[in-house]
């Protein structure tokens, strides 16, 4: 089952730069982690990417579902002025079996939830190396890292066992190991949780205990390397107690996405001093970024920082761009014929109405609408640019922002030209010389219907081959 996002358009937002637009600078900050050996701390933001709640959404839900709070709007009350963990405790209490109501709230959606960017990148720096070189831990109950680990292994044709770790026990020595530090909850109900940490009490035994393997993993993991965390809010008062006493003299980096904190640009630019300022006081160098998608590829850059030919995804996309638009003529008639074969592929999902439209970024943090298989553009200065960004006012926009297949269902009023009620998104993954593959292209797909009238599955898992073909044309630059 093709995991869906399905998003509102908020016209308010401005976009922001994406993973195809990272910078020399950008880089550079991220040049002292490309060692040898590396370790990845992963939190709740990698988990929400595929669609699970983060923490403040889970406790709220905790308390409604255990009944400790009558409603959402009590439970937000509840929430606003404690502490989380100690509220969560309510929730406990009012429950006999805690486990299975975690288990209920965690993995609420429709179908099971599959591996966000952030999971895919770590999973895939770790394959890349014998297991015990690259260390992954996570603060999520899920095992989605787990599962992305997996997934890496297969596509490197690499045998190995992936060892799901939530207690003292470090496995066989030749498989990949996942750190659970907070615990493991899987999402089978026959499998049963081990040692969950999420409530007050749960932290204040872990730091009762004497020597916790939780720690004795992150010493290791910062002894023999740079630590990088991602997705992660640093709220868990033991990792904060952790690191602090762990990683003096050792690197540890932050890498700060826009997308975690919730705020638009403007704001985080104002505010990036103070946040910088904050990590870099308690010793974590902070990389700041916009989307966890940017966090991702800055994970699947590391292998390539010392390469003699290495060029940022900014430069290689402005490769593909400059390509592209030094042969404008004829890439407008090419690409418009290729675009109307692949809309008669659409049509047994989407009718005679279906529509496709080719997005390229430019390598200046803008996406431009490249061609479509109704129209013939004659001169550049015509194509409609848009912001980049998970929270673009465009799906386009989004999509590449969150270098995942988004699928929407367009609010607002209907007009002559205003026609489409729904759109899906793929990125596009081009392989361009001085780094690995990245998206640096959009194939969207509109319809006049919206999305619980169509076979939604379907629909994302043609476009997402159509993305493949895209990338391999786009890639023979």
């Amino acid at each position: 089952m093709l995991k869906r996002h399905v998003v509102d358009l908020d016209l308010g937002h401005p976009g922001h730069v994406s993973a195809a637009d990272l910078d020399k600078a950008t880089i550079n900050q991220l040049r002292p982690l490309a060692a040898d050996r590396v370790s990845v701390l992963l939190g709740a933001g990698a988990s929400a990417g595929a669609g699970l709640p983060g923490w403040d959404a889970l406790a709220r839900d905790l308390l409604v579902r255990s009944g400790a709070v009558g409603n959402h709007t009590e439970a937000s009350t509840f929430l606003a002025r404690q502490d989380a963990i100690l509220a969560a405790e309510a929730a406990k209490a009012a429950t006999s079996d805690f486990a299975s109501l975690l288990r209920q709230t965690l993995y609420d959606g429709p179908t099971a939830p599959e591996p966000a960017v952030l999971h895919l990148a770590a999973a895939a720096l770790a394959a890349r190396h014998n297991p015990g070189t690259v260390q992954l831990h996570t603060l999520n109950f899920d095992t989605l890292l787990g599962d992305a680990l997996r997934l890496a292994l297969a596509e490197s044709g690499i045998k190995a066992e992936v060892h799901e770790r939530a207690e003292s026990r470090q496995g066989p020595p030749d498989a990949y190991v996942v750190n659970h530090l907070h615990g493991i909850l899987p999402p089978d109900p026959a499998a049963p949780d081990r040692g969950i940490v999420l409530t007050l009490s749960d932290f204040a035994r872990l730091g009762a205990e004497p020597h916790p393997w939780q720690v004795a993993a992150l010493q290791d993991s910062i002894q023999k390397g740079p630590l990088i965390l991602a997705g992660t809010s640093y709220r868990d008062p033991d990792i904060r107690q952790w690191l602090h006493s762990t990683h003096k003299d050792h690197e540890v980096a932050v890498l700060l996405a826009r997308e975690a904190i919730g705020l638009d640009r403007a704001t985080f630019e104002r505010l990036k001093p103070a946040l910088e300022n904050q990590w870099t006081a308690i010793g974590v160098r902070p990389v700041t970024l916009h989307d966890h998608a940017d966090a991702a590829q800055a994970l699947r850059e590391l292998p390539h920082l010392c390469e003699p030919d290495y060029r940022s995804p900014q430069e290689r996309a402005a490769t593909v761009w400059a390509q592209q638009a030094s042969k404008f003529r004829w890439g407008q008639q090419f690409h418009n014929q290729q675009l109307q074969d692949h809309v008669d592929q659409l049509r047994p999902h989407l009718g005679d109405e279906a529509n496709l439209t080719l997005w390229i970024a430019d390598g200046c943090g803008r996406l431009v609408r490249w061609s479509a298989p109704d129209r013939t553009y004659v001169d550049p200065a015509q194509l409609r640019r848009v912001e980049v960004g998970h929270d673009s006012a465009w799906v386009a926009g989004q999509c590449l922002g969150r270098d995942d297949v988004l699928a929407a269902d367009l609010d607002g009023p209907r007009g002559a030209t205003q026609r489409w009620r729904s759109v899906v998104a793929a990125p596009i993954t081009v392989e361009v010389d001085g780094g690995p593959a990245f998206s640096s292209a959009v194939l969207t797909s509109a319809s006049p219907r919206t999305l619980k009238e169509l076979d939604a599955d379907a629909w994302q898992q043609e476009l997402l081959e159509l993305a493949s073909q895209w990338g391999d044309l786009l890639s023979l630059i």
